[in-house]
């Protein structure tokens, strides 16, 4: 059970606003990019580019190759959302909007996800019925970590947003160490850092800026009522 001191409960409006949208928009296009180009073997943009080239054979498209025309979107250098270029790839590919909306494994969702997104992926994550309390979730999460010492990266980082939106500054038991949502946001970074997730994200091309994000995240709490955290939270970031 957490505890609450001196009105540590603050609102969603309250909280500091999500990331630029432009970086969300360069992050969720080259994690796409990279997505589809691993998913047909291709081990760079040019390979990538000749086999989208020899699979829209039929659909009049315009040189993908030559034209270099899909580096750009490799490396996230678009200002807005890349409707065009995902109407093309969802002919070949299909359900292109899910993947970049929700992101590998759903971890836009995750990062970049409103309370109710959040919470249903917490209660799917911690497998307890949609019935029950997304507090009892949040509480099997950290018996989970104190048993087993581990959780699942979209775990831990959806109930790590959650908590920062929601209730980021209440403590375990009588109150004292660090706040459930700096717990938490250890145990995503610990979770970031398994040799599966850093493998997996660096192949897409969004590691560092996907582990800068939840760091980002992190000053922001903490910025935002400095004297509600312990000194090692500000020591860790």
């Amino acid at each position: 059970m957490n505890i609450l001191t001196t009105n540590q409960r603050i609102t969603t409006r309250h909280m500091p606003a999500p990331t630029n949208r432009k970086i969300q928009i360069k992050l969720r296009t080259i994690a796409l990019m990279n997505t589809l180009r691993i998913e047909v073997r291709a081990k760079n943009p040019h390979q990538f580019s000749i086999w989208i080239q020899e699979n829209a054979s039929n659909l009049s498209w315009p040189d993908l190759v030559d034209s270099n025309r899909l580096y750009k979107y490799f490396k996230g250098n678009v200002s807005r959302h890349p409707d065009q270029i995902l109407k093309m790839l969802d002919q070949i590919f299909g359900n292109i909007e899910n993947k970049y909306w929700s992101g590998p494994e759903g971890l836009w969702t995750a990062l970049w996800g409103d309370t109710q997104n959040l919470s249903e992926n917490i209660k799917n994550t911690c497998k307890i019925s949609e019935k029950d309390s997304i507090e009892n979730a949040i509480n099997k999460f950290f018996m989970t970590i104190l048993v087993h010492g581990e959780s699942s990266l979209l775990s831990s980082l959806s109930i790590y947003r959650f908590l920062s939106i929601t209730d980021p500054y209440s403590r375990f038991s009588d109150g004292n160490g660090f706040s459930r949502a700096h717990n938490a946001y250890e145990q995503t970074l610990k979770n970031l850092e398994t040799t599966e997730a850093k493998s997996r994200l660096t192949a897409l091309g969004v590691f560092e800026a996907v582990r800068q994000e939840i760091i980002e995240i992190e000053r922001a709490r903490i910025a935002l009522k400095p004297a509600w955290v312990t000194s090692l939270e500000f020591a860790r970031l």
